[in-house]
């Protein structure tokens, strides 16, 4: 029996197109245009990691420039009404004697942006130099103090000059960051 025309016409609509090449107009992507797309995406991240990094070196230091203000604040306050520095030799992270009603709403038991913990170290040697007041920024178990000279040398400037051997913000034992209120 032959074909009915409906199943011929059925038949000549069936394409013979091969899967393994594209028919004109068919959608989707060569490998060179995913290729190109592909380049261009890690080029624009190769461009924003370091803006990225920058961005949150920056946010860290801010945050520590802000802490340091007002610890300085608080600790000069009880030096004007007892004539005096508070007393030290405390852990790191822990209220120095006298401040915990003046530092309780601080970050001061907090571990610092750039790692560690703040310290009060008053009559302290650092480097061979002695300071009468000073907040360390101290490493405490895993929790290391930053490293990092770029992040170190932006704090720095935005405390005083800029250089980590001069100013109020200086390398101390170990390297630790130094804030230095009263020379």
């Amino acid at each position: 029996m032959p074909p009915s025309p409906h199943r011929l016409a059925a038949l000549a609509s069936i394409s013979t197109h091969h899967p393994a090449r594209p028919l004109r107009g068919e959608a989707g992507f060569t490998l060179i245009e995913l290729s190109v797309v592909v380049l261009i995406l890690s080029v624009l991240a190769a461009l924003a990691v370091p803006v990225v990094k920058k961005i949150n070196r920056e946010a860290r230091s801010a945050a520590v420039v802000t802490d340091l203000r007002v610890f300085r604040g608080a600790l000069q306050s009880y030096t004007h009404e007892y004539g005096d520095w508070p007393p030290g030799n405390r852990a790191p992270g822990v209220f120095p004697a006298g401040m915990e009603g003046r530092l309780r709403a601080t970050n001061w038991e907090r571990p610092t942006p750039i790692g560690g913990r703040y310290t009060w170290s008053p009559n302290t040697v650092q480097q061979g130099e002695r300071y009468r007041s000073a907040i360390v920024i101290s490493s405490v178990a895993e929790n290391r103090v930053s490293a990092d000279r770029l992040q170190l040398t932006d704090l720095d400037r935005r405390i005083d000059d800029g250089s980590l051997d001069t100013g109020n913000l200086r390398l101390g034992f170990r390297h630790y960051p130094v804030y230095v209120l009263e020379p």
